[in-house]
Parts: structure tokens; C-alpha cells; sequence
């Protein structure tokens, strides 16, 4: 709050332009904005300051303006892409990083090549997409899925290497032999890993979306990377830190408020964290 104090104040003596380098009110007002509520934080200090302007014929319900406007649609239909994509991530990560714990001449196959394509940032799937797929949902998804599978499968594979061995003896021991000790013993004490790769995953994809949505522009179905090219394209700065901050504020809620509480539930249900 201090640096954003500063950097208000900063703006208000020194007079910067909003074009060039946008102030804390601007980037509110770009925000607000993209909610179908036009403010003027922004402007000068005076005895109508700010201004609040709704919608015409919604200024009674103070709700109905950001329901349908353009930045609720665009994580609308960020998300649901999110879904799609994660989910066919997690499937292929999983069961290749299965497969890989499993089988060590697989792993040894699929291992550098895995590790190489997690290396290689995912806007570089963008280009093979539109060639193969074109510009449209499937390109979208496509680099999605390139740019999260690998670390899936290899926090996945990793995570499983460091299960006791003393839990399939135990297993075996007591009886539990072919799909019962993957059932009963093996999968059980594999979740904390496919945790570990859930959230790992998700910040790979998440990111993934986010450069595939910037180049791919799909009729209709516009998400959040589409309102940072149009801020780019208008040059207005202060929507394109306006939806950056929305992007960071979406992924940290979904790391804090769904991963890290889901992997640490599962670390405590197996000893692993207090």
C-alpha cells in the first residue's frame, strides 16, 4: 500500500502521462472499465471526484453492470479452456509419469525428451498450431496441453521414486499382490506425489493458456490473453496492467485456495507436514 501511495503521489506532482506510464487510479479505472463501471480516479482531485458512471439503465442494480461485461466473460471463458486442457494434461502427465516410475527403459527413453520439452517456453508450440490446427479452440488447447504435460509426468514420476520401499514389502506381506498392491498400497501412497504435480501442472498450463490466448484470436470466445493484445493494439497501458494483475491475482488464488490446500491435506494425512 505504501509503494502504491508513493507511486500515486508520484504521478499527482510530477504529472506523468497515462499513456506512457499509468498511475495506481488509472490501472482501478482500466479495471473498472473492463466492468462496464467508468470511474475517474484518474483525474484530477475536485469536489466531484470521482466520478462513477454506470451503464445506461444500470444505475438501479449495482450487480447487473460487471455480471455480463467483457472481463467476466473473458475469465469465463479462460476457465472453462483451463479445464479442458488441465484435465487431458493430467490424464497424459499421469500416465506417462506412471509409466516411467514403472518401467526404467521408458524412462530412460522418455525422460530427456520430456525434461527437453518442459524446458521449451510454450508460445513456441504457438506457430505449429496454426499451421497444423489453425487459429481456433483446438490450437488453443493444443498448446495448452505441450506446454503442461511434461511437468506433470515428471513431477509425478519423481514424487514416486520417493516412496518407501518398505510399503509395497509391507504390502506384500500381507497379501496384497498384482492390481491389490497398486490399489491398496502402491496409488494410496502416490497421491502426496500427484499433488505435488497437480499444482506444479497448473502454473504450467495456466501460463500456457495466457501466451496461447495472446496470439490465437477466436470469434466469439475471447479470453483474457485477447483484452491484453486489444490493450496493446489501443495502446492503452493501463487495460494491459490492469488484466496482468488479473492474471497474477486468478493464478495465485487457484495455487492458495485450491492446490496448496489440497497438497497439504495430503501431506498431513501421510505425515509428511504438521
Amino acid at each position: 500500500m505504501l509503494i502504491l501511495a508513493l507511486w500515486e503521489t508520484a504521478y499527482r506532482v510530477i504529472g506523468w502521462k497515462p499513456w506512457l506510464f499509468p498511475a495506481p487510479s488509472h490501472v482501478l479505472d482500466a479495471l473498472l472499465g473492463l466492468m462496464n463501471i467508468h470511474t475517474g480516479f484518474g483525474e484530477p482531485i475536485s469536489a466531484h471526484w470521482p466520478r462513477v458512471i454506470l451503464e445506461p439503465g444500470q444505475h438501479v442494480r449495482l450487480l447487473s453492470p460487471w455480471w455480463g461485461s467483457p472481463l467476466m466473460k473473458a475469465i469465463l471463458v479462460s476457465g472453462v479452456r483451463l479445464l479442458e486442457g488441465f484435465a487431458i494434461s493430467v490424464a497424459l502427465g499421469a500416465i506417462l509419469g506412471l509409466l516411467m516410475w514403472r518401467f526404467i527403459e521408458l524412462d530412460r527413453f522418455l525422460g530427456p525428451l520430456l525434461l527437453g520439452l518442459q524446458t521449451l517456453p510454450s508460445v513456441c508450440w504457438v506457430p505449429l498450431a496454426i499451421l497444423t490446427l489453425g487459429i481456433n479452440e483446438w490450437g488453443i488447447l493444443f498448446v495448452l496441453i505441450m506446454g503442461s504435460f511434461s511437468a506433470i509426468a515428471l513431477v509425478l514420476r519423481d514424487g514416486l521414486r520417493n516412496i518407501p520401499p518398505l510399503y509395497p514389502r509391507a504390502g506384500m506381506m500381507m497379501g496384497a499382490r498384482g492390481w491389490r498392491l497398486y490399489y491398496y498400497v502402491l496409488l494410496p501412497a502416490s497421491l502426496p506425489a500427484l499433488a505435488s504435480s497437480l499444482r506444479t501442472g497448473f502454473s504450467f498450463a495456466w501460463r500456457s493458456l495466457m501466451g496461447a490466448e495472446l496470439i490465437f484470436v477466436v470469434d466469439k470466445w475471447r479470453g483474457l490473453g485477447f483484452l491484453l493484445e486489444a490493450g496493446r493494439e489501443f495502446s492503452d497501458v493501463a487495460q494491459v496492467v490492469a488484466v496482468m494483475i488479473v492474471m497474477v491475482v486468478i493464478g495465485m488464488l487457484a495455487d492458495r485456495w485450491l492446490f496448496a490446500i489440497v497438497q497439504r491435506r495430503v501431506q498431513t494425512r501421510f505425515g509428511l507436514a504438521t
